[in-house]
């Protein structure tokens, strides 16, 4: 088992949260606030790379551990212990849900939130007096939960701005060809799947994305329906060989991911931002593809494309079985 496999930064947010539990009620109850802040950091810093139920469970827990810790042995209402909840559940409640909020979906979530963590902040600490500690150790993880909000933010308003104007590849329309190598580094080929089996494509935006990693364990989960109806599902990224190749092996995937690192196939299918700018992730130097699926049938026709004002529709992989069973 390699360390990508153990979750190594998670597996240490765990192991700080529960020292910040063991030290809670020592002679040094002041070292548990800064194991559970860097338990809870820590958790997250792995959520855009695995995004696992073990790395949901440290998050959710870390931030439950500091309110904990502050307010037992909970003679008042946990006001602050809920707090920490409802941040933890607005910073990665988006990718825990991410088949119903999508990208761009569900706008009100963050927001209400944040507002939602905040309030029971503040009335915990005016009603209860918790002192420094219930001030400055739940401020620095809702301040994260605001930065990471405004990353959100950033995001929804580039892809809105570029899905206004729809993608250059039509249903109905003969789909652009492209030849590029896999995780493998065999190269593939639109034509190679020419009158033999319908074709899932799936545009993601990279590994550093957790809701393309979503997006794959989903339809990976629906793998073996697709192959029962002579459909062959594949991605493409912006990513090279070897970031693709380690990508499937940590998410356990069952079908290719093609690498089109200068995002040629990507412009011509029109799913190309030029430029885009994220709060945490290095960009790439040729901008980013927007997250977007085509279902090429083995004519070469472009039967389904997942809709542009909804950008994260691709996660129902039942939307396009009505349309395979009148192709077969």
């Amino acid at each position: 088992m390699t360390i990508q496999r153990i979750h190594l930064f998670t597996s240490i947010g765990l192991i700080c949260g529960l020292t910040a539990l063991a030290l809670s009620q020592s002679v040094l109850p002041v070292l548990a606030f800064f194991y559970c802040v860097a338990g809870y950091m820590s958790g997250m810093k792995e959520v855009s790379k695995y995004t696992s139920f073990y790395q949901f469970f440290t998050v959710f827990f870390t931030a439950i551990v500091t309110g904990a810790v502050i307010e037992y042995p909970f003679v008042n209402l946990p006001l602050l212990t809920a707090s920490l909840f409802f941040c933890a559940l607005g910073s990665i409640g988006r990718i825990i849900f991410f088949e119903k909020l999508t990208l761009t979906g569900g706008k009100w979530f963050e927001p209400v939130m944040l507002v939602v963590a905040v309030s029971l902040f503040a009335v915990a600490n005016l009603t209860y007096g918790y002192g420094w500690q219930g001030w400055t150790f739940p401020a620095l993880l809702i301040f994260f939960q605001a930065y990471l909000y405004k990353g959100i933010l950033m995001d929804q308003k580039q892809l809105g701005a570029h899905t206004l104007k729809g993608y250059r590849v039509q249903i109905g329309t003969a789909a652009p060809e492209f030849s590029l190598p896999d995780q493998n580094n065999d190269l593939v080929s639109l034509g190679d799947f020419r009158g033999k089996r319908h074709l899932l494509l799936i545009f993601v935006r990279g590994d550093w994305c957790p809701a393309c990693h979503m997006m794959l364990r989903t339809y990976e989960r629906n793998n073996k329906k697709f192959q029962e109806k002579n459909i062959f599902v594949m991605a493409i990224g912006p990513d090279p060989v070897g970031v693709n190749r380690e990508m499937v092996t940590k998410l356990g995937l069952d079908f290719k991911v093609l690498a089109d690192d200068k995002q040629r196939t990507a412009m011509r299918y029109g799913v190309q931002l030029e430029e885009y700018e994220h709060l945490v992730e290095d960009t790439y130097d040729e901008g980013i593809p927007l997250p977007a699926s085509f279902l090429i049938d083995k004519n070469g026709i472009v039967q389904y494309v997942s809709r542009p004002d909804k950008v994260g529709e691709f996660l129902n992989p039942g939307l396009i079985f009505p349309i395979i069973e009148k192709l077969n």
